[in-house]
């Protein structure tokens, strides 16, 4: 967690989205540890009853208290200071439309942090759901030229990175 929120480094005033978080675990993992003001979960599947059960585990794991509103599947997203996409890139169907949603999402100077397995050497697919994974040069091409400006890459371990983008 440290990792990423170092990667991040968002303030205690900043909102945030998740865009396909799944149950929301990671982000509920995150801000609890590193809080926001909001944060905003993107995706089908998010339920208020998941994203509850999983503040009550690590607030009881850890005895930290839950200080971030949390937003489900909000009709509109905007004036955001960063957007994360765990492991879902490779998932998305229509990327370009994302990427627009995204940009027009973000705050002027706001942050997109991508984290994802990808191809190194030969085209892999991912292990889950059975979904080609991009090498690291077409997501930051992908980025680019919709307008985000490439910051870095960092390594998370032997198969995922991490990638920031500014609007």
């Amino acid at each position: 967690m440290k990792e990423f929120y170092d990667f991040g480094k968002w303030k205690t005033k900043d909102h945030i989205a998740s865009i396909g978080c799944g149950y929301g675990w990671w982000e509920v993992g995150l801000c609890l540890h590193y809080t926001a003001q909001n944060l905003a979960l993107v995706d089908p599947v998010v339920q208020q009853e998941d994203i509850q059960d999983s503040i009550d585990y690590f607030t009881e794991k850890t005895g930290l208290i839950w200080n971030t509103e949390v937003e489900l599947n909000p009709e509109k997203l905007q004036n955001k200071d960063q957007i994360w996409v765990f492991n879902a890139w490779h998932e998305l169907e229509d990327r370009a439309a994302m990427l627009a949603k995204i940009k027009s999402a973000l705050k002027e100077g706001g942050i997109i942090i991508i984290e994802e397995e990808i191809s190194k050497v030969e085209r892999l697919q991912h292990e889950g759901c059975g979904k080609d994974l991009f090498f690291e040069p077409e997501i930051i091409n992908e980025f680019e030229q919709a307008g985000l400006k490439y910051i870095e890459t960092k390594t998370k371990d032997e198969v995922a990175i991490y990638l920031k983008f500014r609007k």
